[in-house]
């Protein structure tokens, strides 16, 4: 026994609950053929009430419940197919066959498509084939009664979801849309179904739309992303979006299905909350860069008072010992006229004190040089004669260590105002120092150009006020030398007082000190850094007019 949709029906069993068939039929001899038939047919099982007129089995309809009925529709009150839908509507869950004694293609279809599961022909009507469509029409019937409460059921569930839902055929088409997505556009169903998204969206978001389905047409598989939507009402807004393919029993594409919710409330929180992330890592970042130039000014300071405490110490040495040499230089020109001529050894340590205490004299005044606070005798200087007139003094190195000198100084460069004799002093180091890195000859390269600076400078350890703030205008010397550079180590070293990389006897260690101290007298900076193939020092200084302001 087959139970489906409360109605039962006999298949091989005698135990079974017997069919109840309501035979619609005014032929006596077409009923009892019909009688006969159903004892044939294997199993039994069916119990035959017979109306003979349309309005008759409308009313039995209506009093008991039948699993089938059996009609002609050629019955003295009968209207044909309109009969047909009579019965229907009495009894819409009773399935029902067409008996004619007219074999007529054309009546039987059209009453198959206006609901009949089946239209038998009188003549030739055996039991087998009434059993079969007896049984066929009943199972048939209760499976699109299952399917007609699943669609019900399916629709009730889409309509009363929060979230928008609808369906298009390959041709991007609507062919479904929930109350809530036609709700969004202000549309009834019925001006929806039929439409492309290119009636109801901007041309650009309509098609980018509609690549998104013929993605999911192309590969058959499930799209999901979040993406911008628009509003009835033209606002932007942001939706979860999720299109799958519709197949049918082949898996072949028929179309999609779409759902999406708004994520608007959402995705903003998410890019305010990006916002306050950014606004909150770039108040780290000033509050780091914050804390690393406190850390550099405190830096700066202790430079500063060290290289001052320096200054203090080398003046008081410097004059304690020039009086003391001064007075050996004089013990050495003495004796070096009252002791016989004759003995060479002592003329040869005599002539090295000579040159011990000319050297500690050099060193001396060095001393004195980088500790004491110098007027400057400024006046607007012509840039490029002050370092050619510069090259001029130290040409005599330059030659005997076979230097080739290359030059590149910039047409109508703005004057400076400088101390000539003290600037060209810092230069005669700088160029000295070029010609002793390449004992074996190279090129030394002097350039000059004016920039406008684009971040203030101020040199660690400096004792000066002044600085090149961003926007002003400067001049610029660059010396370039091709020796062989400044080892990494000792290039944080350079210029503090005493320390030197050449041979005990050329240089004091003093050169680059005094230099800088001289140009940050000047409210400008200097700088060196090794280059591929050298070392280049880099002084700038400001223009004449900046200075004045």
């Amino acid at each position: 026994m087959s139970r489906s949709n409360g109605v039962r029906f006999t298949t091989d069993s005698v135990d079974s609950k017997p069919i109840q068939i309501l035979l619609v039929e005014d032929n006596s001899a077409d009923v009892r053929l019909l009688r006969e038939l159903l004892k044939e047919i294997s199993g039994g099982g069916f119990v035959l009430t017979v109306a003979s007129r349309i309005d008759e089995a409308l009313a039995k309809l209506a009093a008991e419940s039948f699993d089938v009925v059996l009609t002609d529709l050629s019955l003295p009150d009968s209207r044909n197919l309109d009969s047909l839908h009579e019965l229907h509507s009495a009894a819409p869950t009773v399935p029902i066959i067409v008996l004619s004694g007219l074999d007529d293609e054309s009546l039987a279809a059209s009453a198959v498509r206006e609901g009949a599961q089946d239209y038998l022909f009188k003549t030739g009507l055996d039991s087998h084939i009434l059993g079969r469509s007896i049984r066929h029409a009943i199972e048939r019937h209760v499976a699109e009664q299952k399917l007609v409460r699943s669609e019900a059921f399916y629709h009730s569930l889409v309509e009363h979801l929060p979230q928008n839902i609808f369906r298009k055929d390959l041709g991007e088409r609507f062919t479904f849309a929930n109350q809530r997505f036609c709700q969004l556009l202000g549309k009834p169903l019925d001006q929806i179904i039929g439409k492309t998204d290119l009636d109801f969206y901007p041309p650009e978001l309509a098609k980018k739309f509609q690549q998104d389905d013929r993605e999911v047409i192309r590969t058959g598989r499930i799209f999901e992303t979040i993406e911008e939507n628009v509003a009835p009402d033209g606002e932007k807004m942001y939706v979860h979006v999720v299109k799958t393919p519709i197949l049918d029993a082949k898996g072949r594409v028929l179309g999609t299905q779409c759902i999406f919710w708004d994520t608007t409330a959402q995705k903003r929180f998410e890019l305010q909350l990006q916002r306050k992330n950014d606004e909150l890592a770039a108040s780290e970042a000033a509050l780091r860069k914050s804390n690393e130039d406190l850390k550099s000014a405190q830096l700066q300071l202790i430079q500063a008072e060290k290289m001052e405490s320096i200054g203090t110490l080398a003046a008081g040495v410097a004059h304690e010992v020039k009086n003391p040499l001064a007075i050996i230089q004089m013990g050495i020109n003495y004796l070096s006229k009252k002791l016989p001529g004759g003995d060479e050894n002592v003329a040869m340590v005599l002539q090295e004190m000579k040159e011990a205490i000319t050297r500690a004299d050099s060193i001396t005044r060095g001393l004195l040089d980088f500790a004491a606070s110098k007027q400057l005798a400024v006046k607007p200087e012509d840039f490029n004669q002050l370092i050619t007139d510069t090259l001029k003094m130290v040409r005599h190195e330059l030659n005997k260590n076979r230097i080739e000198l290359v030059k590149d100084m910039a047409v109508m460069l703005p004057k400076v105002a400088v101390d000539k004799t003290q600037i060209q002093q810092v230069f005669v180091n700088i160029f000295v120092n070029a010609a002793h890195a390449m004992p074996d000859g190279g090129t030394l390269t002097v350039r000059t150009f004016a920039k406008q600076m684009t971040e203030t400078t101020h040199s660690e350890g400096s004792r000066s006020s002044a600085h090149l703030w961003v926007g002003d205008i400067a001049v610029v010397a660059e010396v370039e030398d091709t020796g062989s550079g400044i080892p990494e180590e000792h290039l944080a070293k350079i210029f503090d007082p005493f320390f030197t990389t050449k041979p005990t006897g050329v240089g004091t260690g003093l050169g680059l000190p005094v230099s800088r101290k001289i140009v940050e007298l000047h409210g400008g900076t200097i700088s060196i850094r090794n280059k591929p193939n050298g070392t280049g020092v880099r002084v700038t200084l400001l223009l004449k007019e900046q200075r004045e302001s």
